[in-house]
């Protein structure tokens, strides 16, 4: 009897502590440090992913990276996108409560990737409905080059942003396209792409980009267009 009771005891500790390890209010034994090797992470996923608790693995870095209230239960919750966020102010990045390739490098203590170049477009041209950008010689081939020698980053958030600040706000100088602003930034996520690959045809022939936003009257119906283009002397 003694000895059934020394057993349930000691299964009562460890059911105890499985619920509480699971419930993220006490770390679990130490987790599998493969967190670089996971995919991007957001909210409203749940481990496992692609086989492993890679959540899990992101909770525990952000605890002993700062945040202990975080709880580590496997599951991308509010306080994990609001921890997050929190860790990319503090280290540079772009804060979209994403743990992408950069968040990761970060939190494992690999090497951060750099930003990309800036594309400091100056003021446009505007007529027509449409304004045009044209991205300098310069800058072009920067970010060309530096697109094309890092094929593998998650660069396209960056540019984005970079982006969206530039040529968006010249819409409201567009009479017809005013109300439009949320369809710019939103074709600068969805164009994103063409952008970064004309950036890089641009630059391996010494062109520069010409960037079109507006709703051009009788003509092209895109909201957004990229050109590669003979540069100004």
């Amino acid at each position: 009897m003694r000895v059934f009771l020394v057993f349930k005891w000691i299964a009562g500790i460890a059911l105890l502590s499985v619920l509480l390890m699971r419930s993220g209010l006490i770390p679990g034994l130490p987790i599998d440090a493969g967190l670089s090797d996971c995919p991007p992470l957001q909210a409203g996923q749940a481990d496992p992913i692609d086989g492993k608790d890679c959540v899990r693995m992101l909770q525990q870095k952000l605890r002993d990276s700062g945040y202990p209230g975080q709880q580590v239960n496997g599951k991308f919750g509010p306080l994990t996108k609001t921890n997050v966020v929190a860790f990319q102010k503090a280290a540079g990045l772009r804060p979209d409560g994403k743990a992408g390739p950069q968040t990761l490098a970060a939190l494992t203590g690999g090497t951060t990737p750099t930003s990309p170049p800036g594309l400091d477009l100056g003021l446009p041209y505007c007529s027509d409905n449409v304004c045009r950008f044209v991205v300098p010689q310069g800058a072009t081939h920067r970010a060309g080059t530096w697109l094309a020698d890092n094929p593998d980053l998650a660069v396209k958030g960056l540019y984005i942003d970079l982006l969206a600040r530039e040529v968006c706000d010249a819409v409201p100088r567009i009479a017809a396209a005013i109300a439009a602003r949320l369809g710019c930034e939103k074709s600068v996520e969805k164009e994103i792409g063409d952008f970064i690959a004309t950036l890089k045809s641009a630059a391996g022939k010494n062109a520069c980009v010409r960037i079109s936003v507006g709703l051009p009257v009788g003509g092209n119906s895109e909201f957004l267009r990229f050109t590669s283009v003979k540069c100004r002397s």
